[in-house]
């Protein structure tokens, strides 16, 4: 199988999530990733700090303390990167924390999605800020060309776009 390495700065976050014991960050799917169960695939690499998987069922139980984070990546196949609340009380913190670790997985099997493409935008983080649905390259332009760069986004500094073809991950 082929495989894919990407930064969680690069990740879109869909949520913080604030448990009693701990916080996590929900990142929405690993692009084009396997399918994944809900139990422990051992899929997943995340560099440079000490992880263990989980199952989402234990994303609130109190983690090992030889591990800095936990992680589980279920059917949903949204990576959540679980955290103490005393490392990171907050939503910044942990991103700032995490935006360099780089995580490797494996690509499910790849199918050219006919003539579309995905046009992916990111700020000058090189973090995501808007991804488009499938289109032809002819529209992609067109977004690309109306895509307002002044757009409301969390950091100052240039927009990047990326088009990438569209699969369909089987």
């Amino acid at each position: 199988m082929s495989s894919a390495i990407v930064r969680f700065g690069e990740l879109k976050v869909d949520s913080f999530v604030q448990g009693v014991v701990n916080n996590w960050l929900v990142y929405s799917p690993l692009p084009y990733s396997k399918q994944h169960s809900s139990g422990l695939d051992g899929d997943i690499v995340i560099s440079a700090t000490p992880t263990v998987e989980i199952i989402d069922a234990d994303l609130d139980v109190a983690i090992d303390p030889q591990y800095a984070y936990a992680y589980s990546i279920a059917t949903d196949n949204k990576l959540k990167i679980v955290f103490d609340k005393v490392k990171h009380p907050d939503k910044g913190s942990a991103l700032e924390a995490l935006k360099c670790i780089s995580v490797s997985y494996e690509l499910g099997h790849l199918t050219p999605n006919g003539g579309l493409y995905i046009a992916i935008f990111r700020n000058s983080l090189g973090e995501e800020i808007h991804r488009t649905t499938p289109m032809s390259l002819t529209q992609c332009t067109t977004v690309i060309s109306t895509f307002n760069d002044t757009r409301q986004v969390d950091t100052g500094g240039y927009l990047k776009c990326e088009v990438v073809p569209d699969f369909v991950v089987s």
